[in-house]
């Protein structure tokens, strides 16, 4: 059992963010971004409401119609600042995720556990066609578990991948000792 604390789920901070500009960003623990955008779109309409609803005899058309563009620009801004938000936190947690499998991976290697290394690998392995560091660790993993064909052809892909020539002389190495 984790005792991470489960992030709240998007689709109601999304919701939330709809109904309520900048609750969404509050929910989801961006605080002062939700709390900016709610406030910055409650001045809007409120403005926007006198201008147009309790007063409007007191303003112009052309003021009129720039306090409602605020305020639904508010109102926009606050919901792409929720998709910008929610897509920045999405790929920090995947780059610690990948970080946490390559670790695990390393560690399985170093106690010679070559399946537990392929298991620690394998949330990864989706990306591993176009992720050099991933498709190495494939290539010492199917090495160590002594399955050649499949070994073979990472060593390959992590050369094709390798275009600086990180892996290069590793690569070679194990494709002549797998034949």
């Amino acid at each position: 059992m984790s005792t991470k604390a489960e992030p709240p789920s998007n689709t109601l901070a999304a919701w939330l963010n709809l109904v309520l500009p900048g609750g969404g960003l509050i929910w989801i623990g961006a605080t002062a971004t939700g709390l900016l955008a709610g406030v910055a779109f409650a001045a809007c309409a409120n403005v926007a409401l006198a201008a147009v609803l309790l007063v409007p005899d007191e303003f112009g058309a052309a003021y009129q119609k720039l306090v409602i563009g605020l305020a639904a620009g508010a109102y926009a801004g606050a919901q792409l600042r929720f998709v910008q938000t929610v897509r920045q936190r999405r790929a920090v947690d995947l780059a610690n995720q990948r970080r946490e499998s390559l670790r695990r991976v390393t560690a399985c290697l170093l106690d010679g556990d070559a399946e537990a290394a392929l298991v620690a690998l394998q949330p990864l392995r989706n990306g591993a066609e176009d992720d050099l560091l991933v498709m190495y660790r494939l290539a010492q993993v199917l090495t160590a578990a002594g399955n050649v064909s499949a070994a073979r052809n990472a060593w390959r892909k992590v050369r094709a991948l390798d275009r600086h020539g990180i892996y290069r002389r590793q690569a070679e190495e194990q494709e002549r000792r797998l034949g």
